[in-house]
């Protein structure tokens, strides 16, 4: 019957010593742990973390499918191959450890032919894998981060399998059993062997020593899990378990940073995290600062950090620059690219946050979070003034304490941004047509806190956050509609800690709900092509990439045209993250690279669904050659406006 003979030509003394040395390689493994965790935790506690549970599943369906490696087609199936071919390499170890230990024999007759099989094709898998990834770094893409050590791991690596196929392949070569057959590779390296007389006897000693030398790799395979990028097996999976739910999304503790940001202002989970760095550099592709050629790198961020840990005595300052954390527009691309879901953008805003403690903020930034504190919007307007957009409109304004069943939140662009007022324009002209009981606050309406608390002022963001709460709990607000998806991720999101939040609509979402129940109907658009740019903070942090599209098709159909980069993989207008209001020099502008993939389009008309997009692709426009740009840019509301069925919009 098939089978084959555990710890076959192993002596017991040589098992011994196997025994010991794995027991003393993974008691140092485990005490390296143990020892850097002393550092995670001199990071405070977060509550804003996935939960256990969730956590769980979001890791078992991450190494399922491995979602966000697999963007990138190659390093997707190179990652794939090693990840499954150690898998089963690691079920098949366990299966031989648990029969030989238990003294119960199961792997006999076809169950041991189907074992051999797939041992030898997740071995092979696991080899295949390995020599993409060598390949890949000898070819490297200028994104990866050069590195003599995870050379040197690699190669070890796939040596470590190689000689286990030399192991399977002396064992066969000693007698030729006719069912190792179904050991594919094993049988094939038994047959090399004969070929150059070392079968019969002469395996034996072959066998021995390269079971040796096998078994002292995997010794050593353990000892430089922690010591190079291997380590991301145990802080890549904590990270990913413990990670934001999605990219956008702020800790919401109560932590007050009140000086130069030292370790313990992080949360432990972003100390851990910059351990479980990859250094792939997919962060920084994707980064809109850095391709602008602004002195960002997301990598650079975490690495900075993971610096500052070995050398806390050195100043975070010296290890990540100013300039580098006010160029993020927060537009949380590297978030989403990261394949072990590094909190990025999380530990950006945590250094801001100690700019603003220090007082060391850029100039046009501090105004703005002045004129917030002082004015209540970042624009420098009086707040007398917040209704100006309404003139000759019908706008109704609630009463004290009145009831509302939807309020239109203006915001700070809809009411002082000449472009957001036309936005606010056509918004009161659609609520006015379908004769819908709304709301606005007017000069009692306050910014919501995105601009400040992206800047790094927390503190005056909670003060908006409890004052804005405090307004929809008096007026017992059914539902927010908005057209700022900034505003609206703050409302949906972040406005954590009391009961009474309102539903929140986008009024892309809005729109697209009255289109459905016949209350909005929409005339043809013109005979121009149009394409859509998605705000990041609808289309990637919220997922909402349908309701927009839907608006327009109903409009324009067969004439939208998609753009490279769209959906939740958009390109940032560079206006998030208090750009609006900072402009770090690069290489070129981040809205005239979004106007640049706009012009490719061919496109007659751009629409967007944020009054940041619409005034920085007006910028963006306007920075492009003089026989280029000749496209208009709208918001869907003001399209849905001029197509309005019976009105003379």
């Amino acid at each position: 019957m098939p089978h084959r003979e555990i710890l076959w030509n192993v002596p017991s003394w040589l098992m011994l010593a196997v025994y010991l040395g794995s027991a003393i390689t993974l008691t140092w493994v485990l005490a390296w742990f143990v020892k850097r965790s002393q550092i995670w935790r001199l990071g405070r506690r977060s509550d804003s973390e996935l939960g256990l549970g969730a956590g769980l599943s979001r890791l078992v369906a991450y190494l399922l499918t491995h979602r966000t490696i697999g963007r990138d087609r190659y390093a997707g199936v190179m990652h794939l191959l090693v990840f499954w071919g150690f898998a089963v390499l690691l079920a098949a170890t366990t299966l031989v450890a648990i029969q030989h230990h238990a003294h119960v024999e199961f792997l006999q007759g076809t169950t041991y032919l189907v074992f051999s099989l797939c041992a030898d094709l997740g071995g092979s898998a696991f080899c295949a894998g390995i020599a993409m990834a060598i390949w890949r770094r000898r070819r490297s893409p200028s994104r990866l981060l050069a590195s003599r050590a995870t050379n040197w791991m690699l190669w070890g690596l796939l040596v470590v399998a190689l000689t286990g196929f030399m192991v399977e392949g002396a064992r066969i070569a000693h007698d030729f059993p006719d069912f190792e057959k179904w050991s594919p590779v094993g049988y094939a390296t038994a047959i090399m062997l004969r070929s150059v007389g070392l079968d019969g006897p002469a395996a034996i000693e072959v066998h021995r020593y390269s079971w040796i030398f096998h078994a002292v790799l995997v010794m050593g395979f353990f000892v430089i899990v922690p010591l190079t990028l291997l380590r991301h097996i145990v802080t890549g999976a904590y990270s990913v378990i413990h990670a934001h739910e999605r990219p956008g999304t702020l800790d919401n503790s109560d932590w007050k940073i009140t000086a130069a940001v030292d370790l313990a202002d992080f949360r432990r989970l972003d100390l851990l995290q910059a351990d479980a760095c990859l250094t792939c550099g997919r962060c920084t592709t994707v980064c809109p600062a850095e391709i602008a050629g602004k002195p960002l790198s997301p990598r650079s961020v975490v690495l900075g950090l993971r610096q500052h840990m070995a050398n806390p005595d050195v100043p975070l300052s010296e290890q990540i620059a100013d300039d580098a954390i006010w160029s993020c527009t927060t537009c949380n691309a590297c978030d989403l690219a990261c394949p072990v879901d590094i909190d990025i953008v999380e530990k950006i805003v945590t250094l801001r946050r100690g700019r603003v403690a220090q007082a060391a903020v850029p100039n046009p930034a501090a105004k703005a979070l002045e004129s917030t504190a002082q004015k209540f919007n970042p624009y420098d307007q009086a707040n007398s003034t917040r209704m100006d957009w309404a003139s000759g409109l019908d706008v109704p304004i609630a009463e004290n304490d009145e009831p509302i069943e939807l309020l239109y939140w203006v915001g700070c662009g809809g009411a002082f941004d000449p472009a957001g007022r036309a936005v606010t324009r056509a918004m009161i002209r659609i609520l006015n047509h379908l004769k819908v009981n709304y709301r606005v606050l007017g000069c009692r309406e306050r910014c919501s806190g995105d601009p400040a608390r992206r800047l790094g002022e927390e503190e005056l963001w909670r003060e908006l956050k409890e004052a804005n709460q405090t307004t929809f709990a008096s007026h017992r607000v059914e539902t927010v509609v908005t057209h700022c998806p900034h505003c609206f991720n703050a409302f949906q999101n972040e406005y954590t800690g009391t009961d009474s939040m309102p539903e929140v609509v986008h009024h892309s979402q809005w729109l697209r709900d009255r289109l459905g129940d016949g209350a909005l109907q929409l005339r043809a658009g013109s005979a121009e092509r149009i394409t859509f740019h998605d705000p990041c903070y609808l289309a990637r942090v919220n997922a909402e990439i349908a309701a927009p599209r839907s608006i327009l098709d109903s409009m324009y159909q067969g004439r939208r045209i998609e753009m490279s980069q769209h959906g939740a993989e958009s390109f940032c207008c560079g206006g998030g993250g208090g750009q609006m209001w900072l402009d770090v020099p690069g290489r070129q502008r981040v809205e005239t690279i979004r106007a640049a993939q706009i012009e490719q389009t061919g496109a007659d008309v751009v629409a967007t669904a944020c009054p940041f997009c619409r005034v920085m692709l007006e910028a963006g426009r306007d920075g492009l050659d003089e026989n280029q740009g000749k496209w208009n840019i709208k918001d869907i509301a003001e399209l849905a406006a001029e197509n309005l069925l019976g009105s003379d919009a």
